[in-house]
């Protein structure tokens, strides 16, 4: 008990430290721009509605020694709380759900800036924070299935009953393999944005040659994220087979050719930005928001599975057609000269 008081000590006041050293801004603009990644993967609706509230808290939260991961879980038990009140019917209490899943949405936002002013970011904090968004919908998911199955199907009399389920469950896998495939490309554009930053981009056999290295004694509950998040980070990188052959042909040569990485983000930029806006929490949140009001709920199912499902193919396809033309254009005559090698020595 006394180590871990002594522990929690030290935390207390690295975190403390660290914000002491951050120059006090007094522009709101500007503390959002110190903590910001990079404006082309920033969300609309963060930069305008919920970063100048969160700047603030965050300042709070690090003076209390409150850490980033304990920013998120916050923001994950909000998230929770709030998708219960949109059980009732009643459109007063749905709009207290909304408001306490708004407030989950600045906290998220929080705990990045946490991370990045205390310079305590990490593998479990980003795949934590990943797994908010997801829970947080699980969530909602469910409580609107609850509520739907005595709901009548839309132009019918006929209720929803078990079939409801069945559409939450085609939404949630949607829903997941947008995220997966948002995060994918925003990632790759900052590391490309970022001077190949490997922050930004995390590959499945660097994480599976990591898994198989683990001391023996290793936490059960760190084995388990590491082997979900290699899951996660193989089905990215499925998706996105364009994608993987260039990075294996940068990774091959051992640098990045000259003009590449500012090509591959003048060509990408307007893609990660519709990436960010579509395929992320926000536009699903403020979209169930409106339905919820306008008793129009039963049509966030479609807008998911339909419209949001159009997008995230589009996006792949634009950006699989981008891996090959910059791998053209670049690591073509690479690719060449290495099958020259490679016959000379068969010789």
């Amino acid at each position: 008990m006394k180590k871990r008081a002594e522990a929690k000590t030290r935390s207390i006041q690295g975190t403390n430290e660290a914000w002491e050293k951050t120059p006090l801004l007094k522009d709101t603009a500007a503390q959002i721009k110190a903590a910001r990644k990079s404006r082309d993967t920033d969300d609309p609706v963060d930069l305008i509605l919920y970063d100048p509230f969160a700047i603030r808290l965050t300042g709070l939260f690090i003076k209390a020694g409150w850490s980033a991961n304990a920013v998120t879980v916050t923001s994950l038990a909000a998230g929770v709380i709030g998708s219960l009140f949109f059980y009732s019917q009643n459109r007063w209490i749905n709009l207290i759900g909304i408001v306490i899943v708004i407030f989950a949405a600045i906290l998220d936002c929080c705990d990045g800036q946490v991370a990045r002013l205390t310079h305590t970011s990490s593998e479990f904090g980003r795949i934590l924070d990943g797994m908010v968004d997801i829970v947080n919908f699980l969530a909602i998911y469910i409580v609107l299935g609850l509520r739907m199955m005595k709901e009548p199907i839309p132009f019918t009399e006929t209720p929803w009953s078990f079939w409801i389920w069945i559409v939450a469950f085609v939404t949630m896998l949607c829903h997941a393999s947008q995220a997966r495939i948002a995060d994918y490309y925003r990632g790759l554009h900052l590391f490309f944005l970022e001077g190949s930053n490997p922050a930004y981009l995390t590959r499945a056999d660097k994480l599976e040659a990591e898994l198989k290295t683990l001391p023996k004694d290793t936490p059960l509950y760190r084995r388990i994220y590491r082997r979900l998040y290699l899951i996660y980070t193989r089905n990215q990188e499925r998706s996105t087979p364009r994608a993987q052959r260039l990075l294996a042909a940068l990774e091959e040569r051992g640098s990045i050719p000259e003009g590449l990485a500012e090509e591959y983000c003048a060509q990408s930029r307007g893609y990660v930005k519709l990436a960010t806006v579509a395929l992320t929490y926000n536009i699903r949140t403020w979209t169930l928001f409106i339905l919820l009001m306008l008793n129009l709920h039963p049509y966030y199912f479609p807008f998911v599975i339909l419209l949001l499902e159009a997008v995230r193919i589009l996006i792949i396809v634009r950006y699989e057609g981008i891996a090959k033309r910059i791998y053209a254009k670049y690591l073509t005559q690479d690719a060449a000269s290495g099958n020259g090698r490679d016959a000379a020595e068969d010789r």
